[in-house]
């Protein structure tokens, strides 16, 4: 008799074939938007592991306002009330055991000129080799042009609000501009990167260290750059330079160090907690889905009274009649939560090809065996709960009114 349950909820669902294909769309949207948004969300979480990845042995020190927060004023930045890591914190830094190396970063206003018309603007000076390690990732990188290499002179890198909003024409890469009236190439144009992240580039200009020396003659170090032997010791490590700039400057909290890793598990939480919300988003429209199912049940159960009461005539249990209608919803939910998969796995991929001229090649989504089995379970679930008021209603039916209904 089990079998034959299976049979007639399969025979009724092809009798209602658009009642249950317009049902099963409102789940295979619901499935959709989970499997899709949990292949995209764990696509963009591998992505930014494996781009700083890289920098695993990486840490990033800085004291008192960072060049890149500081308060900016008129189109450039604010240094006047800046303080900088002095000779003595970077021979402390030098001296503590595990460190590979260390490179400062220099920092200064400048006033850059472009077709006539002036702009203040921060200037950044950097090893080459660390300009392209720190600032070469794909969520920052270049929108155009290359990196400053080791051996370059009077060549720049330009933030994106330089190179499109300071002037009125627009900066090109091989544009000369003036810094501090001094000729420079544009090297390269960053991407528009916005708020938010540490290494903010678009208000500033990248120079080597050599070059920044030669027009600023000045050497204020506003952060630097340390790398370690073994990235098991890096948080060790911070903490330990943390403390000597501490003690050297007489402050509790004025060192502010940050490890790659560190920044890693601040953006998994962020796009954990995104993620979290869109699929509560995605949720909602599986409630509006299950309310679909139980109404369309609720419909077979009327239209069906008849036949019910001619089962129940017969023989038919109870139990019977619900697991007819049980099997009928999870059938329709089935049904949608695998095509809810297939159009999640094309929606993730089109989403991604779509976007990548925006957010990059390196964004792939990634399909777990845990997100298409969610899939499938939620679906099924969804539609077992659904159609169990209108089941349990077809099987309470008294046979006598059932089979004298018309």
């Amino acid at each position: 008799m089990f079998s034959d349950n299976i049979i007639i909820a399969l025979k009724n669902i092809r009798e209602r074939k658009t009642r249950v294909f317009l049902t099963l769309l409102g789940i295979a949207i619901g499935i959709m938007a989970i499997v899709s948004l949990m292949s995209i969300g764990e696509g963009m979480e591998v992505a930014i592991t494996q781009e700083l990845s890289s920098l695993s042995d990486t840490i990033l020190v800085s004291i008192g306002i960072n060049v890149e927060g500081a308060a900016p004023t008129g189109g450039g930045l604010d240094f006047s009330n800046m303080n900088y890591l002095t000779d003595r914190d970077i021979g402390g830094i030098q001296r503590v055991q595990g460190i590979k190396d260390i490179s400062p970063i220099l920092s200064s206003s400048g006033l850059i000129k472009y077709n006539n018309e002036f702009k203040g603007t921060s200037l950044v000076g950097l090893d080459p080799a660390n300009i392209k390690a720190i600032f070469g990732i794909d969520s920052l990188g270049l929108e155009n042009g290359e990196f400053l290499k080791q051996g370059d002179q009077n060549k720049c890198l330009i933030g994106h609000n330089i190179a499109h909003e300071y002037f009125d024409s627009e900066i090109t890469v091989g544009s000369r501009i003036k810094i501090n009236d001094q000729l420079f190439f544009v090297s390269g144009i960053y991407k528009e990167e916005g708020m938010g992240f540490s290494t903010q580039t678009d208000d500033s200009i990248h120079l080597t260290e050599h070059d920044f020396v030669k027009l600023t003659g000045q050497r204020n170090i506003s952060a630097a750059i340390i790398r370690v032997y073994d990235v098991n010791d890096v948080e060790l490590i911070a903490d330990e330079v943390e403390m000597i700039i501490n003690t050297n400057h007489g402050e509790d909290d004025i060192a502010s160090v940050v490890t790659m890793s560190s920044i890693l598990d601040s953006i998994k939480s962020v796009l954990s907690i995104i993620q979290t919300v869109l699929l509560a988003i995605a949720a909602i429209a599986l409630l509006v889905a299950s309310i679909g199912i139980m109404n369309t049940m609720l419909t077979s159960v009327m239209e069906r009274t008849h036949e019910i009461g001619v089962m129940k005539a017969i023989g038919a249990r109870n139990s019977d009649v619900m697991s007819i209608f049980l099997f009928e919803g999870m059938f329709i939910s089935l049904l949608g939560g695998v095509s809810g998969i297939v159009i999640g796995v094309v929606g993730a991929q089109g989403f991604v090809m779509a976007t990548a001229q925006s957010v990059g090649p390196g964004l792939q989504p990634v399909f777990t065996v845990f997100s298409i089995v969610l899939g499938i379970t939620v679906a099924v679930f969804v539609g077992m709960i659904s159609s169990f008021y209108p089941a349990w209603k077809a099987a309470k039916m008294s046979p006598i009114e059932a089979v004298r209904y018309e």
